[in-house]
């Protein structure tokens, strides 16, 4: 299954910045990374180079770079949230599955931050497993972090969307009916460092629009 996004005029960039907002421990592993806490000392020469064209909303591009870059988990992260931007959703959520879970196993890595694991419960919401999206937000112990909550409420407003007897299966057995949609209305994934996204001259529009 693909996604294709609509690009808005005005967009508020899910990075580092939106994660200060919340409330969290800074001694935990899950709440920093290395690149947050000292961009320039673990900053990877490929992600250096993408997040010019991250800037850009030159995602393909930044894909292209980061793709054979290795096995940095900021890299990897980055190129996790390129990818959910350009709508392939399926490259997407492996990538974060290869890092966010442990090897052979379906449990996520203690090391690994809440922004990435937000971002494999984002890529899991638009592969059509809201249910798994909750269960990794639920893991996270930040449910009023801005982007756990857009993907809350949009789980809330699929929900609406179902006949009573869907409605019903999913809130006593959190079973989706066959080839689930979830709608979304904001721009996918975080960074894990500031962005300053320049806008092309003429763009228009304000919304996002999932379509499969």
């Amino acid at each position: 299954m693909g996604a294709r996004i609509k690009k808005p005029v005005k967009k508020s960039v899910s990075n580092a910045s939106e994660e200060r907002g919340t409330k969290s421990s800074s001694t935990s592993p899950a709440n920093r990374s290395p690149a947050a806490t000292n961009p320039a000392a673990a900053m990877h020469p490929a992600l250096a180079r993408a997040i010019t064209r991250i800037q850009k909303s030159d995602y393909h591009g930044a894909a292209e770079l980061l793709r054979s870059a290795g096995r940095d988990t900021s890299v990897r992260n980055t190129l996790g949230v390129c990818l959910l931007r350009l709508g392939q959703v399926d490259e997407a959520l492996s990538v974060f599955r290869q890092f966010v879970l442990l090897p052979g196993n379906v449990t996520e890595r203690p090391d690994i931050s809440n922004a990435c694991k937000r971002n494999f419960a984002t890529a899991l919401l638009l592969k059509g497993s809201p249910s798994g999206a909750l269960t990794v937000i639920q893991e996270t112990r930040e449910a009023n972090h801005p982007m756990a909550v857009r993907i809350g409420q949009s789980i809330q407003r699929w929900e609406k969307s179902l006949s009573w007897l869907r409605r019903l299966d999913w809130k006593l057995n959190r079973i989706e009916p066959p080839h689930c949609q979830v709608p979304i209305d904001f721009e996918p994934g975080e960074f894990e460092f500031d962005v300053v996204q320049r806008q092309p001259h003429g763009a228009s529009g304000n919304a996002f629009e999932l379509a499969v």
